[in-house]
């Protein structure tokens, strides 16, 4: 029982010893600050940004480029179909710089985006990166992609393979020249931009 009690007050006493080194680091210590920030921009995207059902369904009617920002896997798993193009695409929010030649395609559209659910924030992720590349105009639908499954719209399954206007393996295009219309130029992106979607 001795060498038990030892063992015990061994493994405390080291494991004591390693916090208080990492104490004095203090790398896992959360920033106050950054987490309010970070709070506070959550708050306004989903006040100033959020769609409802029928305004997804008026956005999309209006031409936006609906983009899902779950993975790969997820998206091929399924996702919204819209017989539009482009299609609705997939730009995993980590994976932003991998998309940026085709996303300039779209610069310019209304943008909507959407991941899982109401608590997934990839699209949110996608949001600040897509602003940084310039693109104003965008919109989340928080629901993600179970509103979707649940308000029984369309769906479909498929990698995504949208290389530019009029590519659309399903032969879905605008007019003759693979052009859908001129885009907007509003920059709603900013918190004095009324906030009616």
């Amino acid at each position: 029982m001795g060498a038990s009690l030892l063992r015990i007050l061994v493994i405390v006493a080291i494991a004591g010893g390693a916090g208080l080194v990492r104490a004095r680091n203090l790398p896992w210590v959360p920033d106050a600050k950054k987490i309010q920030e970070k709070q506070d921009e959550h708050s306004w995207l989903r006040a100033n940004r959020g769609l409802t059902l029928d305004q997804l369904l008026e956005k999309i009617d209006e031409g936006a480029v609906v983009i899902d920002a779950r993975g790969a896997d997820a998206y091929a798993d399924g996702h919204l179909a819209l017989n539009t193009d482009p299609p609705v695409l997939n730009v995993p929010a980590e994976e932003i710089d991998q998309h940026v030649d085709r996303l300039m395609k779209v610069l310019g559209y209304p943008l909507v985006l959407y991941c899982t659910s109401n608590t997934c924030e990839y699209a949110e992720e996608l949001y600040e990166s897509l602003t940084s590349y310039g693109f104003r105009d965008i919109w989340i639908y928080f629901p993600g992609y179970e509103g979707i499954r649940d308000a029984g719209l369309p769906t479909t399954t498929g990698p995504d393979s949208w290389t530019g206007f009029g590519s659309d393996p399903n032969g879905i295009a605008g007019d003759e020249n693979g052009e859908q219309g001129e885009p907007g130029d509003a920059d709603p992106n900013t918190p004095d931009d009324g906030a009616e979607p």
